[in-house]
């Protein structure tokens, strides 16, 4: 066994695909390419109709990576949840989109950073920005988390709570995160992403990257990316307004994906993010102003830059 292989154990990548030839062998390309290769690739294919099957076939007579065709659709959520739990035990996982560019360094880094994180018998991961190109491959000079403006605040729970800030196919995790995976309800508004970033950072330990790692491909099929449009703050505080005044509805999904993870965990959830938790929750029922109040109250200090 080399150096390297005793300091970086096995990893699993879990890749979902639906429809991804596109894009889908330059993506394979880029794992190969990782300066610490991925110990298996397990790729699960939700019946695409495109030239996916043919790709994943060709990389699969190589010996490159293992896949399997499910016999009925599952959906994005459930797609991930099967390529999760056909990882060989004892490994960690890498979730994997069909369509970015992993940099070379990906794995190898994050393992890193990932193994100085976790501690034992404990659920952790890690998770990175991303650098956006678009859909022909063109780097654009910015990030996913600039764009979506999670790069304004300090990530923590407390922010967490409204709204997730983590993309799947940056996080690196480890073995003790998969049985909170399996946990992943799948009819309901939300993707996967965001339920393990909440075990994350109320049952165990997290870390995130200080640089992108990943190429994100801006494409109209995103499914975890939406652009977002750019407003001044005049043009928001008028929003706020009129959102007030008609009373709507505000942080719903949210809601939802706090209350079903409270009622999974909350036997096991520390009593100091049990306590956010609960405060969260408290303001379902509230109106549309009462709200933007509590997430202002939330953020406090944490804003790095404002506006």
């Amino acid at each position: 066994m080399s150096d390297k292989e005793m300091r970086y154990p096995p990893v699993s990548v879990a890749m979902a695909t639906f429809n991804g030839g596109k894009f889908l062998e330059e993506q394979i390309l880029s794992l190969l390419s990782q300066t610490h290769p991925p110990a298996e690739i397990i790729v699960t294919d939700d019946l695409s109709t495109d030239h996916t099957q043919d790709i994943l076939e060709k990389y699969s007579r190589m010996g490159v990576l293992q896949y399997y065709r499910n016999q009925e659709q599952l959906g994005v959520v459930g797609n991930f949840k099967k390529a999760v739990s056909l990882t060989t035990a004892g490994n960690y996982i890498a979730l994997c989109d069909q369509d970015d560019i992993w940099l070379p360094e990906k794995l190898e880094t994050s393992l890193a950073v990932l193994q100085q994180t976790e501690q034992e018998a404990t659920p952790a991961m890690i998770y990175s920005d991303l650098w956006l190109m678009n859909e022909q491959g063109k780097h654009l000079n910015t990030t996913v988390q600039q764009q979506l403006g999670h790069h304004k605040y300090n990530h923590c729970l407390e922010t967490l709570l409204f709204g997730n800030f983590v993309l799947g196919c940056t996080v690196l995790m480890n073995r003790h995160m998969k049985p909170y995976f399996a946990d992943i309800p799948e009819e309901f508004p939300f993707n996967h992403d965001a339920w393990i970033t909440l075990v994350a950072f109320c049952l165990g330990n997290v870390r995130q990257l200080d640089k992108p790692l990943i190429q994100y491909r801006h494409h109209s099929h995103n499914v975890t990316f939406k652009q977002v449009k750019q407003i001044s703050r005049l043009q928001r505080l008028l929003q706020h307004a009129r959102n007030s005044f008609l009373n709507r509805e505000y942080l719903e999904e949210q809601f939802v994906l706090v209350q079903l993870f409270y009622e999974k965990y909350h036997t096991i959830i520390p009593p100091e993010q049990e306590a956010m938790l609960k405060r969260f929750l408290s303001l379902r029922n509230k109106t549309y102003l009462q709200k933007k109040l509590a997430f202002e109250v939330a953020f406090g200090q944490k804003w790095k830059n404002r506006f």
